[in-house]
């Protein structure tokens, strides 16, 4: 008997915690709708590819068709959505998810919403910029590192061996 009442409770504590875990999901997803996020994604997948055909001129149509097919397969937003509404629902309980919906829905939510974007794209850009700009530096590093590893990889080979020749 108690063995039927625990596998009851048990049974009845999953649907609960199913349940929450599609209520959370429904509210998260409305937010990111409302944050127009999908759109947001979309348009960073195409400036992504046009940093990429600007870095690669020689890239043909076909060969940037065929990037921008493959970063869909696995990175398009029907990929991502519910990782990112995972994110949102471990930092927010779902009230809190609600006041955001309710500020985005705002006019100015909707203006946070697209400048945020905005500044991640300037910052995205600025990024690349410091990075072009210091790129012999950094090659120059990784060489040097590659160097030491493959020291060390000579070096713990020589040392093994000198071992199996002592044996």
């Amino acid at each position: 008997m108690k063995k039927t009442i625990t596998l009851a409770l048990l049974f009845l504590s999953l649907i609960y915690v199913n349940a929450d875990e599609e209520r959370s999901t429904k509210v998260v997803h409305e937010l990111l709708k409302t944050m127009n996020k999908s759109e947001q994604y979309k348009k960073n997948v195409e400036r992504i590819m046009d940093m990429q055909t600007k870095q690669n001129p020689t890239m043909t149509p076909i060969l940037k068709n065929t990037m921008f097919e493959f970063f869909n397969k696995y990175m398009g937003w029907d990929r991502v959505k519910d990782d990112l509404a995972k994110i949102y629902m471990k930092n927010f309980t779902d009230n809190e998810l609600k006041e955001l919906i309710a500020f985005y829905k705002t006019p100015i939510g909707q203006k946070a919403a697209s400048l945020l974007t905005a500044s991640d794209i300037k910052v995205d850009q600025m990024w690349q910029l410091r990075v072009q700009k210091n790129m012999p530096e950094l090659q120059q590093k990784m060489q040097e590192s590659m160097k030491k590893a493959q020291e060390q990889k000579d070096g713990i080979e020589t040392k093994i061996e000198i071992r199996e020749s002592e044996k």
